[in-house]
């Protein structure tokens, strides 16, 4: 049988849910309620390269801009 308190987290949690899904939060709330304390854990190191790895912008070229054209070709 579950106790009253569980009963108000469990309905807690689906209007969180409800609230995120109908766009009406953020699901910062949600988040909280469902991971607690471990979403202020460091994120593992091994986990960050993967991330930046992918994230990594594409190295720069050493070509030559590309010239702007003329105000007189925008006109013929």
């Amino acid at each position: 049988m579950m106790s009253l308190e569980n009963k108000l987290v469990d309905l807690t949690v689906a209007i969180e849910i409800e609230n995120f899904l109908s766009g009406k939060s953020d699901g910062a709330a949600l988040f909280q309620q469902l991971y607690g304390a471990t979403a202020g854990e460091p994120i593992p190191e091994r986990l960050l390269a993967v991330v930046r790895e992918q994230c990594d912008p594409a190295p720069a070229t050493d070509a030559a801009p590309a010239p702007k054209p003329a105000l007189g070709a925008a006109l013929s």
